[in-house]
């Protein structure tokens, strides 16, 4: 069995594990005590195994009945299986025992987070913190909590105190990293990420972030440098060498982005992938015969992968053979996996080829459909703008604008679907909010229009969005 399943145990842990699992999970008996038994509970919580989890809590309720710490983790594995109440009805029971100790108010933040009360959580990691015991993954459970109330300031700022204490967990750094950038503090992430490097030198994600940090700033060859110290450390830390590829490939430097990606499939047990990712570099690129090529060697490898042949249909859509592409996608859309991404393909192609009730329908899935990304549904909106379907570009763009507001994507999209139907008036009062530039290219006549020439700015330049 192998060992990375044991990431993060030492070799002692480890026996205990490998112990339990020839012995008790075979249906031998054999003595653990307490400390042993919550180990081998807490490895089988970690990695969410939850039939040996189910196991290893009753084997420990059979010797220690009345032990805290096991009534404590009989709660976690009701939280795993989502039985929240009766968790936190046992973990109320204990706190009633003995309402000083801290793992008790640990397990009832874990129980009101799982519960989606944020606000609980919080109050309970916190007096679980006091003890000074696992710092780092109490506060970047409280980080956490306060992302999703959506206050970002403090998230990042108990994420930095996570990563301040010696028990951080590398998903905190990227969780972070994360929740900066959605702040826009890049400047300031990439500057608390040199410090943290200060202390950790030889973090390789601490590295991998900071080349990130700089990618967000177009800084790319200082992304390259912080990417390579990345796989100095680790050279299995695989979105390295993803993110290092899309650095190289921003610099103009295809074939260097091609030698990395095929370092990374020389790591990797199915480089089905990343072979998939060497071929979308070439199709960019014009490369059709090489793309293809990349692509058949990632189907070979993944037979049934809708993804890859979805997106071997557009190459072959790219390459001007319609007939095969669209042969490929309906092998794609046969697959019980099937998802948003295959659908989008399959729009695109029946789009080209002229068959439009199909396209739409493609898209109607594809926005039903889990994944639906942003940038899809704006290939959506354009499709129904230049098919002319003007009323339903309204309904789209309000509705986008409902959970986007003022966007200037869909506000160019309603104005110029409105000034297609004659609703002048309308198409004014969304003007502000529109993407001029945009909306120059959408209706290049509007801008000529006596009724809005002045509301353009001589600045709305169409060439912007070619």
């Amino acid at each position: 069995m192998s060992k990375d399943r044991f990431k993060d145990f030492d070799d002692e842990e480890i026996k205990i594990i490998l112990d339990f699992e020839n012995t008790v999970l075979k249906g031998r008996d054999q003595f653990f005590d307490v400390d042993e038994l919550e180990i081998i509970i807490d490895y089988y919580l970690e990695v969410s195994d939850i039939i040996p989890l189910e196991r290893a809590v009753e084997y420990a309720e059979h010797l220690y009945p009345n032990s805290t710490e096991i009534r404590l983790r009989r709660a976690h594995l009701l939280i795993v299986k989502q039985h929240y109440h009766s968790a936190l009805r046992i973990i109320q029971e204990l706190r009633q025992e003995e309402p000083d100790n801290t793992d008790i108010a640990y397990s009832l933040g874990v129980v009101y987070s799982a519960m989606k009360q944020s606000e609980k959580a919080i109050t309970y990691f916190l007096e679980a913190a006091k003890d000074g015991w696992q710092l780092g993954r109490i506060y970047a459970n409280i980080a956490e909590e306060y992302f999703t109330l959506h206050d970002y300031n403090n998230a990042i700022r108990y994420y930095q105190l996570a990563l301040d204490t010696d028990s951080y967990d590398e998903s905190t750094l990227y969780n972070y990293v994360d929740t900066a950038f959605e702040c826009n503090m890049v400047e300031e992430t990439a500057t608390y990420i040199r410090s943290f490097l200060d202390e950790h030198p030889y973090s390789a994600e601490g590295w991998h972030c900071l080349g990130n940090c700089y990618y967000y700033l177009t800084l790319y060859e200082k992304a390259i440098d912080s990417y390579d110290f990345a796989l100095v450390i680790d050279k299995t830390l695989l979105m390295a060498y993803t993110d290092k590829a899309c650095a190289q490939e921003e610099m103009g430097r295809t074939g260097e982005a091609v030698t990395t990606l095929i370092q990374q499939a020389e790591i990797v047990d199915n480089p089905a992938p990343i072979y998939s990712s060497i071929a979308y570099i070439y199709d960019r690129h014009n490369n059709h015969a090489t793309a293809l090529a990349y692509f058949q060697k990632a189907l070979d490898l993944s037979p049934d992968d809708p993804n890859i042949m979805s997106a071997l249909a557009l190459c072959l859509l790219h390459s001007n053979d319609t007939q095969q592409a669209l042969a490929t996608i309906k092998r794609a859309l046969k697959q019980e996996n099937t998802n948003a991404l295959v659908f989008n393909v399959a729009a695109k192609i029946y789009d080209q080829i002229g068959n439009i009730d199909m396209a739409r329908d493609y898209y109607e899935r594809m926005l039903d459909t889990d994944g639906c990304s942003e940038d899809m549904c704006q290939q959506y909106i354009d499709f129904l703008y230049r098919n002319q379907f003007y009323n339903e570009v309204i309904d789209f763009a309000q509705e986008s604008l409902n959970i986007l507001p003022k966007d200037g994507f869909y506000s160019a999209y309603l104005v110029a679907a409105y000034y297609h139907t004659n609703r002048y008036n309308s198409a004014r009062q969304h003007l502000d909010n529109a993407d001029l530039p945009l909306l120059s290219i959408l209706c290049p006549e509007m801008p000529g229009n006596p009724l809005f020439s002045t509301l353009f700015p001589s600045t709305a330049d169409p060439q912007q969005h070619k």
